[in-house]
């Protein structure tokens, strides 16, 4: 006999429920889609790579100022297609999250409470909400972890598809590098269970397009990973520091996004109860870890979003047996705790938020909306040009001949400028020299300025290295022939060995 936790599901039509679950949940994200000014750092590349400038960010020079290149070549082949940018990009960002979901009601929860707790969770969490949109890869993130928890979660009679996984966890690090951690313990696990030639050959085969990436990215940008890894993690900020702004970051969330960051636990928790959940767990635990290691990010809940949307899976989904990892209900106690204190949120006793608060952390889509929502998207002011750094990179075009410009904001401002307006990143993010030079301080976490040296400017402007300091004149040499040399002369590969063995104490102390 049906209870009120496990009703009668033919009789409340499970089907036409759970797609009602799902168009709530899509109407959600459509009415809070938005655009970030990071995003269009990658959105420069991506029209310069469907306009024949290649994989650029300032076309003279080949820079990867781009963190995931399987999101990057998704937006550029529909982008190839429609020839638009704004709307292609939000349209992709929403269909991928709601297929993420769609996946989940109908192949993972098998129940009608699995269904309507997994979708109440996912609302409760401002990160997994704030980042089905923004323009950034978590949309194909969440869809990728999906598939790889589907494939995880498979009967027990089943055996878990060995080469399915790896060719998922694949994809999910080449959609971001540093998502690994959430599937390597669960991968690595299946390897040493499987343990034999054929089931090394399998994986090995399945991660041949991460392999080829590499390879690609070695040759063509001279480096294994994207420029942005050095610009914020290769700065001589000591690691304590890192560390003490990682856990501030943990803290920025308990007090502004609580819903998250109690799922991730809960997720943790409800995982290790279980035996084949376990490896999950871990990888959850695992990036956790690396997030407080790296500093957190300036974000809120960013780093988050793809974590969360794990653990309400583990928390909420079929187990491998047909059951729960706990009764339904603690379940959907464990729910209704998520919802009171998201909903605590809701009650603003303090008044708004900082745009950017003392810890450097900003809640970014209350930072761009006004600008970049959807709602008030408007075909006369398209984003980015209805934004001042929009508009100030559009007028850089009309200001001959000077094309090398300074700036501290790139998205905006660069994809509006185009690709004849060179723009030198005080953050680095896009530029390789400045990336290898120690920031300077008081830092921001994810903006780590960098001092111009002497000459810099002058040696971009007439093509000659003017640098005066001569610690830094090898250096400059050696990036000018790696980003803008011939792909495969001895020269150009001579300075690739020594620029992956380039350490940032090496460069000379920075100064304002």
């Amino acid at each position: 006999m049906a209870s009120v936790f496990a009703p009668d599901l033919p009789k409340l039509d499970a089907w036409r429920f759970k797609l009602g679950l799902w168009l709530l949940f899509l109407l959600v994200v459509i009415r809070f889609a938005w655009m970030s000014d990071d995003a269009y750092i990658s959105l420069r590349t991506v029209w310069n790579f469907t306009h024949g400038y290649g994989l650029t960010w300032n076309p003279v020079e080949r820079v990867q100022a781009y963190t995931h290149p399987l999101w990057l070549f998704l937006l550029a082949g529909v982008h190839a297609i429609s020839g638009e940018m704004y709307l292609t990009v939000l349209v992709v960002s929403i269909l991928c999250s709601a297929l993420a979901v769609a996946f989940v009601l109908w192949r993972l929860a098998t129940r009608l409470p699995q269904a309507i707790a997994f979708v109440a969770l996912l609302l409760c969490s401002q990160a997994v909400l704030d980042y089905t949109t923004s323009g950034l890869e978590n949309p194909l993130s969440f869809l990728l972890a999906a598939t790889f928890c589907w494939l995880w979660l498979a009967p027990a009679e089943q055996p878990k598809p060995l080469f399915r996984l790896f060719l998922v966890g694949c994809l999910l690090t080449l959609n971001r590098l540093d998502l690994v951690l959430l599937v390597l313990p669960a991968l690595a696990w299946l390897l040493w269970r499987r343990r034999s030639w054929r089931s090394l050959g399998l994986a090995s085969l399945a991660l041949l397009p991460l392999l080829a990436w590499e390879v690609f990215s070695l040759i063509y940008y001279g480096v294994p990973f994207p420029n942005t890894y050095y610009a914020k993690l290769s700065t001589g900020i000591p690691a304590v520091e890192y560390r003490l702004q990682g856990l501030l970051y943990l803290v920025d969330l308990a007090t502004h996004d609580p819903g998250t960051l109690l799922l991730v636990l809960l997720g943790i928790g409800a995982a290790f109860g279980s035996g084949a959940r376990r490896p999950m767990a871990f990888g959850l635990l695992l990036y956790l870890v690396y997030v407080v290691s790296a500093g957190g990010d300036f974000m809120q809940g960013r780093f988050l979003s793809v974590p969360a949307f794990i653990a309400a899976i583990l928390l909420t989904a079929g187990r491998d047996d047909g059951t729960q990892p706990f009764g339904d209900k603690a379940m959907l106690g464990s729910v209704a705790l998520i919802v009171v204190l998201a909903a605590s949120r809701l009650i603003d006793i303090e008044g708004p938020d900082p745009l950017i608060r003392a810890s450097g952390i900003a809640n970014e889509r209350q930072y761009y909306a006004g600008s970049t929502a959807l709602a008030t998207h408007s075909r006369d002011r398209p984003v980015p040009y209805n934004h001042p750094w929009g508009e100030l990179g559009k007028s850089m075009r009309q200001r001959p001949p000077e094309r090398i410009f300074e700036a501290g904001v790139i998205g905006f401002m660069g994809y509006a400028a185009g690709p004849t307006v060179q723009l030198v990143d005080h953050h680095a993010l896009s530029d390789a020299f400045l990336a290898r030079l120690p920031c300077l301080r008081p830092w921001r976490i994810g903006h780590f300025k960098r001092a111009f040296p002497d000459g810099y400017l002058a040696s971009l402007r007439s093509g000659e290295n003017r640098i005066t300091d001569p610690a830094l004149r090898p250096l400059y040499d050696d990036v000018r022939l790696v980003t803008r040399g011939e792909l495969f002369s001895a020269e150009r590969w001579a300075a690739i060995g020594r620029l992956n063995l380039y350490r940032v104490a090496d460069a000379a102390p920075a100064s304002p």
